[in-house]
C-alpha cells in the first residue's frame, strides 16, 4: 500500500489537457508555510496573450491557456443590484423562513423536497416537466415551485403544484425568458436559483434542485436514497464541459442533490453573498464550482459528480457529443433517471430538441399563455393537468443531424456538414 507510511496525505489533482498545447510545469516548493492552494503562473505579453519570451507572472485560475480571463470583475451596477437584493433578503429573512417552513413541512417526503424555479417566459418548460412526470406515474407531491412572478404562480397552482412566492425577493427577476445563454436575464434567473436553494437548505431539508428543461424518466430520489451510494454532502450531474472555469468538478448547476448540514449551509450562504460575481460572470455555475473546490479543501465538504460515461443522468453533452449513449436511450438499451436538455443557446432550441426526442408533452394551446388565457376563467384550483398535458409525447422533426426518436432524414441539418443521426 503506497500510503501505509502516511499519517497525513496532501492530494493534488492536475492535468495538462492535450488541447492546451502548452508546456506545463509543476513546482513543489518546500520550506514554506503550508498552503492548500495551487498558484497559476503564465507567460503573457502586454496584450495578455501567451508569449514564451516573457517572464512568468501570477494569474487567476480562471485564466485560459489562450490568455483569456474568464473571471469578470463586477461593475458598479452589478454591485448595487446585489446589495439591494441582499438587503431585501436579510430584512425579510425571518418572516420568509417562517412562511416557507409552514409550506415545506406539509409536502416534504423523508425530509426532502424537489425545488424548481421559473418565470413566465419559461412557463411551458415547467409545464412539460410536470406533464412528462405525471404521464410516467411519478409523484410530484413534494415538488415546490419558486415562481418569480404572479402569473407563473397562478399557472403552477393550476397544475396542482405547491408554490412559494415572495414579491420582495423576486421583484429583481425579469418575467421574460433569456434570449440566449449567458445574457443579463439569464444571470438574474441564476440569482433566483440560488435564493430558493439557500432558503430550503437553511431550514434543514435535503433537496433535489432541477432546472425545468429536465425530463424525469424514473424517480431520481430512488438513486439518491440508495444506501449503497455513499454519504456525500452534494451530488451533481456532470456538465460534460471541461472548460478551465469549470475545473475541477464540471458540476452542472441545473441538477443536483444536497444534504442539509453545516457544510452545505455555509456553501449556499456563500453563494448568496456572491451575487455580484454571478451577475458579472452571468453564470452561477462557475462561482458554485469555485466554492465547491474551496470548501472541499477548507472544511471537507464532500462532492460527488455523477459520471458522464454512464447513462443514468445524461444531458446536453450527451445529446451533442455522445450520440452513442443517446442512441442506446432511443433503442431502450438504457433507461436514464432524467434527461437534462442543457447545452442549448435558447428556449427555441430546447423545444425543438425535446420535441424530436419525444420529450414534449405540452399542448400548443397552453404554450406561453397565462392562466386566464388558457382556462377562460374556468379554473379548477386543484389540478388542470389534462387541459394542457398530452397523453402521448408530441413528436416533431427539426434537424436530421440531431438525435431523435424517429428518423428525421428529410429535415435540414443544424450544423454544417451534419450527418443524419439515423
Amino acid at each position: 500500500d503506497a500510503t501505509e507510511n502516511c499519517d497525513v496525505m496532501n492530494a493534488m489533482f492536475i492535468e495538462n489537457p492535450a488541447r492546451a498545447r502548452s508546456r506545463q510545469c509543476l513546482a513543489i516548493v518546500g520550506g514554506q508555510y503550508q498552503s492548500y492552494h495551487i498558484q497559476r503562473w503564465m507567460r503573457l505579453n502586454s496584450e495578455e496573450k501567451p508569449d514564451a519570451n516573457k517572464p512568468l507572472q501570477l494569474v487567476g485560475r480562471w485564466r485560459r491557456n489562450d490568455g483569456n480571463d474568464e473571471f469578470l470583475y463586477p461593475k458598479q451596477r452589478a454591485i448595487d443590484m446585489h446589495q439591494e437584493l441582499l438587503l431585501t433578503y436579510l430584512n425579510h429573512l425571518k418572516s420568509t423562513k417562517q412562511n416557507l417552513s409552514e409550506i415545506i413541512k406539509n409536502i416534504a417526503i423523508n425530509n426532502t423536497v424537489i425545488v424548481v424555479t421559473a418565470n413566465m417566459g419559461q412557463s411551458e418548460l415547467l409545464m412539460n416537466l410536470i406533464c412528462s412526470s405525471r404521464r410516467r406515474g411519478l409523484d410530484t407531491k413534494n415538488l415546490l415551485v419558486f415562481p418569480t412572478d404572479v402569473h407563473t404562480k397562478e399557472l403552477a397552482e393550476s397544475l396542482g403544484l405547491t408554490t412559494f412566492y415572495d414579491d420582495h425577493l423576486m421583484r429583481f427577476i425579469p418575467k421574460e425568458e433569456s434570449a440566449r445563454y449567458g445574457d443579463r436575464t439569464f444571470a438574474l434567473i441564476m440569482i433566483a436559483k440560488v435564493v430558493c436553494v439557500q432558503l430550503v437548505n437553511e431550514l434543514g431539508y435535503d433537496l433535489l434542485f432541477t432546472d425545468i428543461d429536465v425530463v424525469f424518466y424514473r424517480d431520481p430520489m430512488e438513486y439518491f436514497r440508495n444506501p449503497t451510494l455513499g454519504n456525500f454532502d452534494v451530488y451533481f450531474q456532470d456538465d460534460g464541459s471541461r472548460q478551465e472555469r469549470y475545473a475541477p468538478y464540471s458540476a452542472n448547476s441545473g441538477f443536483y442533490f444536497i444534504r442539509s448540514n453545516e457544510r452545505s449551509k455555509i456553501l449556499f450562504r456563500s453563494m448568496m453573498y456572491s451575487g455580484d460575481i454571478i451577475i458579472a460572470c452571468r453564470s452561477h455555475q462557475q462561482v458554485l464550482i469555485a466554492l465547491l473546490e474551496e470548501y472541499n479543501s477548507l472544511f471537507g465538504l464532500t462532492v460527488k459528480v455523477l459520471s458522464r460515461e454512464e447513462g443514468d443522468f445524461p444531458g446536453g453533452y450527451h445529446y451533442h457529443m455522445r450520440k452513442d449513449i443517446v442512441k442506446k436511450m432511443v433503442n431502450g438499451e438504457i433507461k436514464p433517471y432524467i434527461f437534462h436538455m442543457s447545452w442549448t443557446l435558447n428556449k427555441v432550441n430546447k423545444l425543438e430538441y425535446m420535441k424530436q426526442m419525444g420529450m414534449w408533452f405540452v399542448k400548443e394551446q397552453c404554450i406561453g399563455k397565462q392562466v386566464d388565457e388558457i382556462f377562460a376563467g374556468e379554473v379548477d384550483t386543484t389540478d388542470n393537468t389534462e387541459t394542457c398535458c398530452s397523453a402521448e409525447p408530441i413528436i416533431q422533426c427539426f434537424y436530421r443531424d440531431k438525435p431523435s426518436v424517429v428518423p428525421c432524414r428529410d429535415a435540414p441539418a443544424k450544423d454544417s456538414n451534419g450527418q443524419s443521426f439515423w
